[in-house]
């Protein structure tokens, strides 16, 4: 049973749905199929920090993690090394930071799709690792 992970982009879409509708129908075709398919959804909690910004915005994220759809999971140690693995095979700096943890959760977790905006980086990131696909929004 292959994992969904969800990146910034596609959790921002799925708590703001009004700032781009196709992308948000997009996200929850996703998440229909992976509920079809039994397939475990998480949300790295690296995730969180892009989109947690204060009063007003945090408030859709958490309602929106309430829904228990998906479960959030922590980036340890392991991951860490992973994910700077990827950013140095990759030639990225820190910029990708949040990628690459979402990239090396996938990894950790056995592989899965990551849904994201942003095939490009994360493809990147993702480029030596078959078992981890990039679902665009």
């Amino acid at each position: 049973m292959a994992v969904l992970v969800l990146d910034t982009e596609a959790v921002s879409s799925l708590a703001r749905p009004h700032v781009n509708e196709r992308r948000h129908q997009h996200v929850r075709a996703a998440l229909h199929t992976a509920h079809d398919r039994n397939a475990p959804v998480r949300i790295p909690t690296a995730v969180l920090v892009e989109l947690y910004r204060g009063r007003g915005h945090d408030e859709p994220i958490d309602a929106l993690l309430q829904r228990g759809f998906a479960k959030t999971i922590t980036t340890g140690a392991r991951v860490a090394r992973i994910a700077g693995h990827l950013l140095a095979d990759a030639q990225a700096g820190s910029e990708m930071a949040v990628d690459a943890l979402v990239v090396a959760t996938t990894i950790r977790l056995g592989g899965g799709v990551v849904v994201t905006h942003d095939p490009d980086d994360l493809g990147r990131l993702a480029s030596r690792h078959p078992n981890v696909g990039i679902l665009t929004i």
